[in-house]
Formats: C-alpha cells, sequence, structure tokens
C-alpha cells in the first residue's frame, strides 16, 4: 500500500474514533479488563515458578544414614555421585546444633536430648538445577552406602510442581475462552459504529470501492482500540507487581530476588500487547464481515 494511501486510512480511523468515543470507550475498556485478566494470571504463574526455582536452590538434598553407617565413605559416595556440588557431612551434634537454631527461643524443648537420636546426614546443595533435575539426582544419592531416606522437599515442591502445571493448562483455556467472548463483545459494539456509518460505506461501494479499501479504516480502528486497551493493561499490571511484591517480600523470604521483571517478563508484556491488537482487529473484522455480506 502507497504511504499516501496508508497515511489516509490512519487518519480516517483516527477521526471514526474521535467521533465515536463511547464506542471506543467501551472497546478499549473491554480489551482492557481483558488484557489485564490475562496478564494477572499469568505473572502469578511466574512468579511462583521463580519462587518453586529459589525454593529447589534454598533446599539441600539431605541422605539420612542409618545408625552405624560411615558418615566419611558416605561423603565421599556422595561427591562422586554428584561432582561439583558442594557436599558436607553433617554429624548428629551438629543436626542437633542445627535444629536448636532453627528453634529460636523454642530451643529450650530441646534441653536434655542427646545429640545421637538425630541421624547423621550427607547433605549436597544444588544451586543451579531444576526440580527434574534436583530429584534425578536425589534419587542417585539414595545408592550411597548407609542411606536410609532421601529429603529434598519433595513433599512441598512436588505438590507445588503439579500445581503450576495443571494451572498452566487450566490458564490456557480461560484466556481462550476469554478472548473468544471479549472478541465477540467488542465486535457487538462496534457494529455501531458500522452502523451509524452504512450510507457512506453503501456510496463507496456504488463507486467502485473494494472490500479492503472500506474496511481498511475499520480495521485500523480495531488495531489501534487494541493497542491501547492492552498498553493500559500493562501500565496497571506494572504499578500493580511494584505494590504486590514490596508485601510478597515481606511476607515471603524466598521472594525476596524477585523483581518485577521476573513477574511481567518483557516478553510477556510484548505478548499482551500483541494480543490486544491482533483481539482488536479480530474484533473489528468480525463486525465488519457481517456488514459487508449483507451489502
Amino acid at each position: 500500500m502507497p504511504i499516501h494511501r496508508a497515511a489516509l486510512v490512519v487518519r480516517r480511523a483516527v477521526d471514526a474514533l474521535r467521533r465515536g468515543p463511547f464506542v471506543t470507550a467501551v472497546a478499549v475498556g473491554t480489551i482492557f479488563v481483558a488484557v489485564l485478566l490475562t496478564g494477572l494470571f499469568a505473572s502469578l504463574l511466574t512468579g511462583a515458578e521463580r519462587v518453586l526455582s529459589a525454593w529447589v536452590r534454598e533446599v539441600p538434598i539431605s541422605v539420612y544414614l542409618a545408625p552405624g553407617a560411615d558418615l566419611a565413605a558416605a561423603r565421599a559416595a556422595a561427591e562422586r555421585l554428584a561432582p561439583g556440588l558442594s557436599v558436607e557431612a553433617v554429624a548428629p551434634a551438629e543436626a542437633l546444633r542445627r535444629l536448636r537454631a532453627s528453634l529460636g527461643d523454642q530451643a529450650a524443648i530441646l534441653d536434655g536430648v542427646e545429640a545421637e537420636v538425630l541421624p547423621a546426614s550427607v547433605e549436597a546443595r544444588a544451586t543451579n538445577l531444576s526440580l527434574a533435575e534436583t530429584r534425578a539426582l536425589a534419587a542417585r544419592l539414595g545408592r550411597i552406602p548407609g542411606a536410609a531416606e532421601v529429603d529434598y522437599g519433595a513433599a512441598w515442591l512436588e505438590p507445588l510442581e503439579t500445581f503450576l502445571r495443571r494451572g498452566r493448562s487450566v490458564g490456557l483455556g480461560l484466556v481462550g475462552l476469554l478472548s473468544v467472548a471479549t472478541a465477540v463483545l467488542v465486535s457487538n459494539t462496534l457494529r455501531l459504529t458500522v452502523y451509524a456509518r452504512r450510507d457512506e460505506i453503501e456510496i463507496m461501494k456504488l463507486v467502485g470501492a473494494t472490500d479492503a479499501f472500506v474496511g481498511g479504516p475499520f480495521l485500523v480502528e480495531g488495531l489501534l482500540q487494541g493497542l491501547l486497551g492492552s498498553a493500559l493493561a500493562v501500565a496497571a499490571l506494572l504499578g500493580t507487581a511494584g505494590v504486590f511484591l514490596s508485601r510478597l517480600r515481606e511476607a515471603l523470604p524466598l521472594a525476596a530476588r524477585l523483581s518485577r521483571a521476573d513477574l511481567l517478563p518483557l516478553s510477556l508484556l510484548a505478548g499482551l500487547v500483541a494480543g490486544g491488537a491482533v483481539l482488536g482487529v479480530a474484533s473489528s473484522a468480525l463486525s465488519l464481515g457481517r456488514f459487508l455480506r449483507r451489502a
């Protein structure tokens, strides 16, 4: 399309937006709500995945040994099975000291408890591994001599991983339904604009204007409405993330390293803006297509 013709289409679209502020506000507001809800759900899942990854790095893989097991031999075996990782042997006395420290003011309840009641253990910290890789490493460490039990926080990590996996599946379905509902609602709203300009459209068709020439401004209107609605939603998400993050860091120590970019990565923000634009164009095309088929 020549530059002057594209400029004419954009100018006609902007003029139409100015002449119909009510329809524009409804369309932009509807797209804003749809993109905002999608972004909130996606950012929550993204943040939860970041917390899960941080949790995996914070929780050591602890191999508890059976009574009488050789702690030094167990440590040597763990170092062979987990090369490059930090491996530490924890004697019963050290385990009792750590337990006292973790209890803080409640440490008095351990008075009189002998260190021998706690098992010796070997701890390996997997700082750069995913949950799946940590799980596989824990299975390997379970084969060291004298190993009685292996703990890597599975009781908490695996249910959370399952929840996030199901949440992604449910989220994709909800986003699809929300997009369809929004497109239908916005297209029905934009039909008011099409009908208000039906005389203009019929005259252009009578003088030989193509459907592309007639529909171009309407599609650009939808594009601008989608971009505006999604841009406002992204701005609202960024503001909400700033407030939410400060409270989350206070409530959850593992979230201390979370940044706004972790909750709302640039790829997600770009996808939301692009999705809003596509939604606006699709809604305009849907409303215009009905009219052109009848014309």
